[in-house]
């Protein structure tokens, strides 16, 4: 009874300095454990988010320069690239001439909750269909022609100039492959319709670079092959009096040509990337082989260039 008295006529005891600093530098110590757990929790989710975001940007940039794109969602809203490169490629279809030219691409996706998309490759499309692994519309391009100045085997016969091409196209995912079925008609002097039918696969050896691959075959009718390939009896004469011995042909419809392109792109840095694509094509179809035009079967094309994403 006496002890308790002591105690509590004494009061609280005061705490001593050592124990305060004691005390403090514990409540430190685990505020920064706990600050350092946070972070090395957030960074790597963070880290993940990122980095697969931009590895299904590298994915969709691939398959849409290599004009087979997946038929996924475009990843992260809107998405805008530029970008400019070298091609090297044969004067017309069925040339044995390579000429080189200025290739601008342009690749603006997501726009409208992801059913409009402008593109150089593609063109103006709308995305009518989009629907888990599928999708399906139209889209609106534009496609160049050709001049008798091209090659010493056009002299004598009538320009070619370019014109609206309309597309309607249906694609198919199941990663990392996609399959697409597409008819494109176009307008003007070089008018006629194409059907083709591609597939597409797509792999990323390292985080910040892609490869895809794509290839499709394609199928014309009897107004595109004499158009591009024909030669009417009056163009034979005029082309065989300025010194190009040349043949009427007429032919029919039917398979046009085989292609494999490959692309692969690297990211250089968040906004900049290096871009390379090879073409490879094979005029399969009797049509294209037998005309007085075509000086070569086997079609390659290469291109390069760099890339700027917004």
């Amino acid at each position: 009874m006496t002890h308790l008295t002591q105690i509590r006529a004494a009061g609280p005891q005061p705490i001593s300095g050592p124990r305060i600093r004691a005390q403090l530098g514990g409540c430190l110590l685990m505020l920064l454990l706990f600050k350092q757990a946070c972070s090395q929790t957030a960074e790597p989710i963070e880290d993940v988010v990122v980095s697969a975001r931009t590895q299904t940007t590298l994915e969709a940039e691939t398959l849409s320069i290599s004009a087979t794109p997946d038929a996924e969602p475009y990843p992260g809203g809107v998405t805008a690239i530029v970008g400019l490169g070298a091609l090297l490629s044969p004067v017309y279809s069925g040339s044995k001439t390579i000429k080189a030219s200025p290739f601008p691409y342009v690749d603006i996706h997501g726009l409208l909750n992801d059913r409009l998309y402008l593109s150089s490759v593609r063109g103006i499309g709308v995305n009518l269909l989009n629907t888990g692994p599928f999708r399906g519309g139209f889209a609106l391009n534009y496609a160049g022609g050709r001049t008798s100045s091209d090659s010493e085997r056009l002299r004598g016969l009538p320009d070619l100039s370019g014109g609206a091409v309309l597309a309607g196209f249906m694609t198919y995912s199941f990663r990392p492959f996609a399959l697409e079925a597409r008819v494109r008609h176009q307008f003007g002097s070089s008018a006629g319709t194409e059907a083709s039918l591609g597939a597409s696969f797509s792999a990323a050896p390292l985080p910040r670079f892609h490869l895809s691959l794509g290839a499709d075959v394609a199928w014309a009718n009897s107004q595109y092959q004499r158009t591009h390939f024909g030669v009417t009896p009056a163009e034979a004469a005029q082309a065989t009096a300025e010194g190009n011995p040349m043949s009427p042909y007429t032919p029919g419809s039917g398979l046009l040509d085989f292609n494999v392109t490959a692309v692969a792109l690297y990211q250089v840095s968040k906004h900049w990337g290096l871009i390379g694509r090879v073409g490879l094509a094979d005029l399969i179809g009797t049509p294209a082989k037998d005309s007085p035009l075509t000086q070569r079967t086997f079609q390659p094309s290469v291109g390069f260039g760099a890339l700027y994403k917004f």
